[in-house]
């Protein structure tokens, strides 16, 4: 008797589990894609909206004007999303990380993506930051079409491991 106890006690905490597990999983991807959800500008100052971005992959680019490292990668990454963003189906969101709109926007002149408003950098911008746990710039977070991020750091595989895009890593944020 003791022994059915402890099996059924222990199917309900299996049952729970999973049933928590697949919540995160959806919470998580409902997370990525609140927090995507605003307008956004291009380099001619068109608006883009999340409906656009629709059965794309994302990468959400952190980096900053200051940054020695940003000024290196961002004309790596350009030269490639110049390459296959069509074909790939890719767009980039460039999340700045810059002290003052005007070193902002100086630098995102530099981008043939699109870019978070300088009015939502520090609050949504912050927490697409602390959402992808970034720690440092530059930075890459990959996001499915789905918005599950499928690479929380994907700098190093854009730079080095260019023709293995999307560069998945499954992962839990």
């Amino acid at each position: 008797k003791q022994w059915y106890q402890r099996r059924v006690r222990g199917s309900r905490n299996m049952k729970s589990t999973l049933v928590l597990l697949a919540t995160l999983v959806v919470a998580s991807s409902t997370d990525v894609k609140s927090l995507l959800d605003t307008t956004y500008t291009d380099g001619a100052g068109n608006n883009v909206t999340l409906s656009d971005l629709s059965g794309k992959y994302i990468g959400l680019y952190f980096s900053a004007s200051w940054c020695g490292g940003c000024r290196k990668f961002t004309p790596i990454m350009a030269d490639l999303y110049n390459k296959i963003h069509e074909d790939k189906k890719w767009e980039i969101i460039w999340v700045t990380h810059d002290k003052n709109e005007p070193d902002a926007d100086k630098y995102f002149k530099e981008m043939p993506w699109i870019r978070l408003p300088w009015s939502e950098v520090a609050t949504r911008g912050a927490s697409m930051f602390k959402l992808t746990k970034q720690r440092f710039i530059p930075s890459v977070t990959m996001i499915d079409a789905d918005f599950n991020v499928i690479n929380p750091e994907a700098s190093l595989d854009i730079e080095f491991e260019p023709d293995d895009f999307p560069w998945s890593r499954r992962c839990s944020v």
